[in-house]
Order: C-alpha cells, then structure tokens, then sequence
C-alpha cells in the first residue's frame, strides 16, 4: 500500500507541471521561446540522465539516488517565482530537468524490484499516480484561476516534501543479480530490438509532448482558460485508470505488435480530432484517447524494456527508457511544436502530428510482423 500512496502523491506535481507553460506565457514569452526553454536545457540534463541508472544499479542504492532527485527537484521549483528573465528560466529548466526527470524511472526500478516475479502487476500500482494526478489537476486549475500560475510552484514543492517523506517508508527490493564492472552496461546498448523500440516511441511521444506543451495554449486560443484546461486533464488521467488498471490482462493476451498498433491508431485518431474539430465538447472527448496513447503504451514500454534490461540493469534500463519517452522526445517535442504552433497555428500542427504517428506505426509494425515470422521459423526448425 505504501507504494500506491507514494505514487498517488508524487504525481500530484505532475498535475502542477501541466501548467508550466501558462506560467511561461504569463513571464512574457511567445510560443516560440517556451519551446526554447523547455527544450534547450533538456539537452545538456538528458546526457545526464542515463548516468542516474548506472549508479542506481551499480551501488544499488535505489532509495539514496532517488532521495538526492526529489530534493534537487524541490530546491529547484521554490525558485521559479523569483526568475525575471528567459536566461534564467532556461537555467532553472535544466535543473529542473536533471533532478526531475529521473524520479519515475528510479521509482518504477524501485517498484519492480519490489515485485519481482510480479512486474506484470505494475499497472496496479501505477494506476494510483493517475488516481492523485485526476483528483487535483483540475483543482490546481481552478485554484491558478483565481490566483495566479506562479503559486503552482508552491503547490509542487510541498507534493515533493510529501514524496520525500514517503520514500523512507518504501521497501528495497533485493537483487539477486548484480553488476560486476562498469564495463557490463555496453551490453544493454548492444539490443537491437531496444534500439527500435525507443525509435518508435520517440516519434510517438514527441508528437505528446507537442501536444503537453501547446495544448494549453490550444485551450486558451479557443476561448478557454486555466479552469478547462483542468477539466480537460482530468478527463485524460481519468481514461489513464481503466487502461493501468487492465494493462496486465491486456499486455498478456496480445501480441507486442498488435499493441504498438493499437497505440499508433489511438495517437491518430487523437490528433486528428483536435485538428479537424476545435470545439470544447469533441477538445474534451479527444482527451479519453490519453487511456491508449499514455496509460497503455507507458504500462506497455515499462513491461517490455523491463524484459529486455533484465534485473541486472533495470534501473539503467528504464533511465534510458525515460531518457527517450520524457527526455530527447520532450526535447524534439517542444522545438517542433512551438514552430509549427507559430507559423501554422494549432490545428495545423496536430494534422501533422497525425501524419508522423500513422507512418510510423505502420512501420514500426511491419518490422515487428517481419521478427515475428524470423523467430517462428527459427523455433520451427
């Protein structure tokens, strides 16, 4: 139970973040410059990122990394309110970047290791993330509303002392297997089938994080305000339940390729919709696809980077994980969003998102069907 808690708390402050942006635009930059900021320290943070993993995994010392995120992450938030200018705001995205983005991925290691044989459980334990994230994004809303976007960072440093104090009470799972030399982590680089895994999901998520950047603005250019936007969000980690919820009987009884699939047609159809259909009720009817186009595919790529890192590198391989799903992906995301945003507007911009996520699992499943034959012809002779 302590780790649904945990969860339930922690991603409260991803509801605050989903508000960054407003907060951006309000300090008085354009949309172009928020891409910029939002992704050009991400660059420098995301070498970083990997190196969290090795440390996990080679000292294994899970809970003491991850106390060491959640504090830089806190120093960092506190000082947002008090940044006059873009170079700062840049400065403190970076920190920001480097001490938040390895949090989850350490949690989940964390979490696995914890269940060891059971990790097909994950999504039950994640499902509550979505469960603290749904109960407050809209109130966090409504409350930026009537305030003003600068307190959310407030809101986020306490979720984080909360975090911080729930983490001693977590369980170290123990590892049977272990790093030996610093010179056994080029193996998990070597996995070709990792490789195209992390391609696909790069293309996919870097449409979402467009999509996380802009939407807001999206909102706000239909007549909208911080309160919809809450609803909006609240409406997306809603569908988030059913799909961690469900993802162990769905992940067991379907084929990988079926499911990228599954998750392309559900990242279309989403785009699609917000490029052809600009009206609040189909804005907040689009936002049930997020069951499929977060909750599944993220419950869907733990699983299979989980398989693939074996437990001898779990941490390391769920840090490289995130560093492609919330960090290169987050990156290409913002920069390209934020110009296809300026010169061609919203609609425009999710019409070729739609196009990029089609193409792409359309390939990516084709690869995976040509595998699938190769392995079955091996196993038959």
């Amino acid at each position: 139970m302590t780790f649904k808690l945990y969860n339930f708390i922690f991603y409260i402050s991803m509801a605050a973040y989903g508000y960054f942006n407003i907060f951006f635009r309000e300090a008085g930059l354009d949309s172009f410059q928020i891409g910029l900021v939002n992704s050009i320290p991400r660059v420098f943070a995301l070498l970083l990122l990997p190196i969290w993993g090795f440390l996990t995994d080679y000292f294994q010392e899970n809970k003491k990394v991850l106390a060491i995120t959640i504090t830089g992450s806190f120093l960092t938030v506190i000082a947002f309110p008090f940044a006059a200018s873009m170079k700062l705001l840049m400065v403190l995205m970076f920190s920001y970047t480097l001490f938040q983005n390895p949090i989850i991925p350490l949690s989940d290691s964390l979490l696995l290791d914890h269940l060891g044989d059971r990790a097909y459980l994950y999504g039950k334990y994640r499902l509550w993330g979505s469960a603290g994230y749904m109960t407050f994004v809209s109130l966090i809303g409504l409350f930026l509303e009537k305030t003003e976007p600068a307190n959310l960072f407030y809101i986020y440093a306490v979720v984080l002392l909360l975090t911080l104090i729930l983490l001693k009470f977590l369980p170290q799972g123990e590892r049977k297997i272990k790093v030996i030399a610093t010179s056994d982590f080029k193996k998990i680089f070597q996995k070709k089938s990792l490789l195209f895994f992390l391609c696909f999901v790069f293309i996919l998520q870097s449409s979402m994080n467009a999509n996380y950047g802009y939407f807001p603005l999206y909102i706000v250019d239909h007549g909208g305000g911080e309160f919809l936007l809450g609803i909006a969000l609240t409406i997306a980690s809603a569908s988030e339940l059913a799909a961690f919820f469900f993802s162990d009987k769905i992940i067991n009884s379907n084929k990988f390729s079926r499911l990228t699939l599954l998750i392309s047609f559900a990242f279309t159809c989403r785009w699609l919709l917000l490029a052809f259909f600009p009206h609040r009720i189909i804005i907040l009817l689009a936002q049930a696809l997020h069951s499929l186009t977060f909750g599944l595919f993220f419950a869907v790529g733990v699983n299979y980077v989980n398989k693939i890192s074996g437990e001898k590198f779990r941490a390391t391989g769920q840090n490289i994980y995130a560093a492609v799903f919330t960090g290169m992906s987050a990156i290409f995301g913002n920069l390209i969003g934020g110009k296809l945003y300026q010169m061609l507007g919203g609609e425009r911009m999710y019409f070729l998102l739609a196009i990029a996520t089609i193409l792409t699992g359309l390939i990516y499943s084709f690869y995976l069907s040509l595998e699938e034959r190769e392995l079955k012809r091996i196993v038959e002779k």
